[in-house]
């Protein structure tokens, strides 16, 4: 069976709780992420993702979330503010008010709005430049060599509001797409690629698109499901509507214990009590794995 994973968007609270969930789907169900056809991952997702295709042990790296020893998203930023940094991750407390203006508007087409979203985002001041942002996610990751599994980061170009699934055949390095995945505008810059510039806002659903590029028989779509994280409930709805037509998904999207989690997907503090959400909400849906997606044809 051609297995597909899709990991949403969540912040520092989403990396920790996709971790937990893998995790727990590893040990509980026997699924290998990095076994899966191809790795599509947003923002946190995207984080996750590139850990998944390295061939990362998500059962290690659940272990340092429970003990408080989760790698930050700003951890290879410099503590130098004169190098370009913070005092250890960029400022991700103040958002400009039109910018959250505009993320929260459904005025226009998707591409229309991401494009009101870049031109905003290109003249945001921020605390990093593009080169420190960048190379802080190449610190992050050990490596800017894309890794043999198909891994996907999405992210949307900010001149024409159109998402973007990166691969190793799209010529960026790998710190700067999955940087791209998670560039905040407001707070921190846009990455470019040939004179285009590419930001994390919201995004087309693409599930469909993978599924028919990659033939694939199944899918698995991890992300929490909040208010505030849209992309993440349009891809389940995406999903939902494949699922009538005949395709095998299996969704995790968060139980009881997210109430505990959700009040800042930025608060990196909450890690720890994320992961043990995440692992929780994986061994709830070990079952619905096993039944579903059986085999993994990589595995």
């Amino acid at each position: 069976m051609k297995v597909g994973l899709i990991l949403g968007g969540g912040g520092e609270v989403g990396v920790a709780w996709e971790i937990g969930v893998l995790a727990a789907l590893e040990s509980e169900a026997g699924f290998e992420a990095g076994a899966s056809e191809v790795i599509a991952g947003t923002s946190a997702g995207a984080i996750v993702g590139v850990y998944a295709a390295q061939g990362r042990a998500m059962s290690e790296l659940a272990e340092l979330e429970r003990r408080g020893q989760g790698v930050p998203v700003g951890a290879g930023f410099p503590a130098d503010p004169a190098a370009g940094g913070g005092d250890d991750q960029a400022d991700t407390r103040a958002i400009p008010d039109e910018i959250i203006s505009a993320l929260m508007s459904t005025e226009g087409t998707l591409e229309e709005r991401g494009a009101r979203l870049g031109k905003l985002a290109l003249q945001a001041p921020v605390s990093l430049d593009e080169a420190v942002f960048v190379d802080g996610f190449r610190t992050m990751l050990g490596t800017d060599v894309w890794p043999s599994v198909d891994f996907r980061p999405t992210t949307v170009n900010a001149e024409s509001g159109e998402t973007t699934l990166w691969d190793r055949r799209s010529g960026i390095g790998l710190a700067a797409a999955v940087a791209s995945s998670c560039a905040v505008p407001g707070v921190f810059p846009p990455v470019e690629f040939e004179g285009r510039h590419f930001i994390d806002v919201p995004r087309r659903p693409f599930s469909g698109e993978l599924v028919r590029s990659e033939s694939l028989d199944a899918i698995l779509f991890v992300g929490l499901i909040l208010p505030i994280l849209a992309n993440n409930n349009e891809q389940k709805d995406e999903l939902a509507e494949q699922a009538r037509g005949g395709l095998e998904v299996v969704t995790v999207t968060g139980g009881p214990g997210v109430d505990s989690i959700g009040a800042d997907l930025l608060d990196h503090s909450a890690r720890v009590r994320a992961v043990e959400v995440g692992l929780d909400d994986g061994r709830r849906a070990a079952d619905a794995i096993q039944n579903q997606l059986g085999k993994q044809s990589g595995a």
